[in-house]
């Protein structure tokens, strides 16, 4: 039979140890949890466009304070804008809805943010974009492929796939 000094030191190392492993498992749920909620939080676009990281798939929120009439579209119901925050030019995808929305705010008193998803430009789309960027602004306002980048990022808001 064990004695008592016996059994205190065989229990004494497992009741250490299922506390350590509370602690540890408490701090990698916390850990968890705030990585979750950091990759479903919303972020201003230009946060996404600054990042060096992966910038497709993020959600996202821009503050419209003006748009430009439709430069392409996508789908039967569905076009790209060239908007602005009041700061930054940005690329959106908007809803025809949406857009029409938009249009009709008085957004020199009633900027309208949206939501949406950031994916990133291809090159057919930058094309396009500076095509008509372009085309609307005076020779000494036009920019190059070179410059794009510091005009517009290179991700895109996609208001078509809006968070709830």
């Amino acid at each position: 039979m064990a004695t008592k000094e016996l059994r205190v030191n065989y229990i004494l190392p497992i009741i250490i140890g299922i506390i350590i492993s509370l602690v540890f498992g408490g701090l990698l749920i916390t850990s968890l949890k705030k990585t979750n909620s950091l990759s479903t939080k919303k972020v201003h676009l230009n946060e996404i466009i600054k990042r060096n990281i992966h910038k497709n798939g993020k959600r996202v929120y821009l503050t419209i304070k003006t748009i430009s009439p439709k430069i392409a579209t996508n789908g039967k119901n569905k076009g790209y804008y060239i908007v602005s925050d009041g700061s930054y030019n940005y690329i959106v995808l908007l809803t025809n809805k949406k857009a029409n929305e938009i249009i009709n705010t008085d957004l020199d008193n009633n900027p309208v943010t949206i939501n949406g998803i950031s994916k990133e430009m291809n090159s057919k789309l930058k094309n396009i974009v500076l095509e008509k960027y372009n085309s609307s602004n005076e020779e000494t306002d036009k920019i190059s492929i070179k410059e794009y980048y510091s005009y517009f990022g290179d991700v895109y808001l996609d208001q078509t796939l809006a968070l709830k």
